[in-house]
């Protein structure tokens, strides 16, 4: 076992984390998503070796010294998910024969012997207000921290987070940062947190479309070739989604029982919107945030707000009452059940319904329409994992290089293991979907709005989801207008001081 597991990550090395999905050679049966870490692996179409799996390994920009057995000190998230998250990030004590802890332990292993440094994971059910103890007490006890990523902004607002700008030997532009992220999330010249290619929980909860491709079939429904002929927008999806769906149990009531078009939940509306190259919060010219509430974002809200309240599109938030759990016993069944074309949510979807002998597949969002020049996607604010380091940092220069160095080296180790093992060998079930996982990946951002919430946009898409019309939508959002300004200001000149 450990030779197979020596030799499979030696093979990961070589292709480097985004490079194309089609390039994997990873070989892995599926197993049940209540044993992530089962033995075999599914079984992924066989591709000849490509020019990127060759090219040059990258090195960091850091110095090439060792550091006397000095501790890197974390305080992460606890492991509690079975299915998903059921590794650390950071560093796992041993090997276990599950891929993503074992690539883990090997890359803690290499970059401590490389740099004579000790890793040190400390975990918290919740780690944002754990740090903001410690910071108030002026106490320095962790050298990074790893949190949801709308926590962190609420640390951020506090002026309790470093500048990644201002570090040493971070460089943000390179290919191991989620640089269209730390793009968007830029205040001016200033970053204060960041994904990382160690973040790979932020790949898993990461939103796109999941769907049954036997299904698909039925209707006749070429969804890839849509995307690759750029028919793949909110007008089309709309109709496909009247096309699906019926009143199968014929009882004249739609229910969980019933098939529809997509599946999702209140939050779809923000990502949809996203989706349309819509956001809500952008940049002027000196790189400040501003709000853009122009002709577009509007459009697209009533696009949104009609497809999910067209009765093809079951809500998770409108089954509470009617199931006990809206998600496993609701949204997760009606697509298990081959009752639902499109189910939209996390990639994690995709580990979720491993065991299903349905063929299913993944998509990217649809974009508004076809004059729209990119897809856009975008992350769970909530359950992704992103980096910030504290305000009161003490030792700036060795966290900088050695944070550098462990999401290069993550670049090709643990990220690589990821795609290539985790979601191509153990939940993607062909090539095409290999594909927009390409797509899906190159497109990811956020909106600032998403994260810090100074408009409430996302309330108020919800209230117009609920009341069933967006008409109410203009004048909500000119009555935030001028509270939200001020609060932008006020994180401006937060982050000035």
């Amino acid at each position: 076992m450990k030779k197979a597991l020596s030799l499979l990550l030696a093979l990961s090395l070589l292709s480097p984390l985004f490079a194309s999905c089609g390039e994997s050679k990873g070989n892995n049966e599926p197993t049940s998503p209540g044993n992530p870490a089962g033995e075999e692996a599914a079984q992924s179409p066989v591709e000849e070796e490509t020019e990127a799996e060759t090219e040059a390994r990258l090195i960091p920009d850091v110095p090439d010294t060792t550091y006397g057995g000095q501790s890197f000190r974390f305080l992460s998230r606890e492991v509690t998910d079975a299915v998903v998250r059921f590794y650390s990030e950071v560093a796992s004590d041993e090997t276990n024969g599950e891929i993503m802890n074992d690539t883990v332990f090997e890359r803690t292993g290499r970059l401590e012997a490389q740099y004579d440094i000790k890793f040190v994971n400390d975990t918290s059910g919740d780690v944002t207000g754990e740090y903001q103890k410690t910071y108030v007490a002026g106490q320095q006890d962790w050298d990074v921290l790893i949190a949801g990523f709308s926590a962190v902004l609420g640390q951020t607002n506090n002026g309790y987070t470093a500048d990644l700008s201002t570090i040493p030997y971070i460089d943000l532009e390179k290919p191991w940062w989620d640089t269209n992220v730390a793009k968007s999330m830029k205040i001016k010249n200033s970053v204060f947190s960041a994904i990382g290619a160690m973040n790979t929980w932020t790949d898993s909860h990461t939103y796109a479309v999941v769907f049954n491709k036997e299904l698909a079939r039925d209707f006749g429904v070429d969804a890839y070739q849509l995307v690759r002929d750029n028919q793949w927008n909110l007008d089309t999806f709309a109709a496909i989604l009247e096309q699906v769906t019926n009143d199968t149990d014929g009882n004249g009531e739609m229910d969980h029982n019933d098939r529809y078009g997509a599946v999702g939940e209140n939050n779809d509306f923000q990502f949809h919107v996203l989706g349309c190259d819509v956001f809500v919060i952008g940049h002027d010219e000196e790189g400040l945030p501003v709000l853009n509430l122009d002709e577009h974002l509007f459009n697209a809200a009533d696009k949104v707000c009609r497809i999910m309240n067209s009765g093809n599109y079951l809500i998770a938030e409108r089954l509470a009452g009617k199931v006990d759990d809206v998600w496993g016993n609701g949204l997760r069944y009606n697509f298990r059940s081959g009752n639902s074309l499109f189910y939209v949510g996390g990639i994690e979807q995709l580990l979720i319904f491993r065991d299903l002998d349905t063929d299913i597949g993944l998509l990217p969002f649809p974009k508004y329409d076809e004059a729209q020049a990119e897809y856009r996607h975008t992350f769970s604010p909530y359950w992704s994992s992103t980096i910030f380091l504290p305000g009161n940092t003490e030792t700036a220069e060795f966290t900088g290089a050695m944070l550098e160095a462990l999401n290069a080296d993550s670049y090709y180790s643990t990220s690589t293991a990821y795609y290539d093992v985790v979601l191509k060998g153990k939940a993607m079930r062909d090539m095409d979907s290999c594909e927009m996982l390409d797509v899906i990946r190159a497109s990811r951002t956020i909106d600032p709005e998403m994260a810090y919430g100074f408009l409430g946009a996302n309330n108020a898409f919800t209230a117009a989801l609920n009341s069933g019309s967006t008409d109410a939508l203009a004048s909500t959002f000119e009555k935030k207008k001028k509270v939200a300004n001020k609060n932008i200001e006020k994180l401006i000149k937060k982050i000035g001081e």
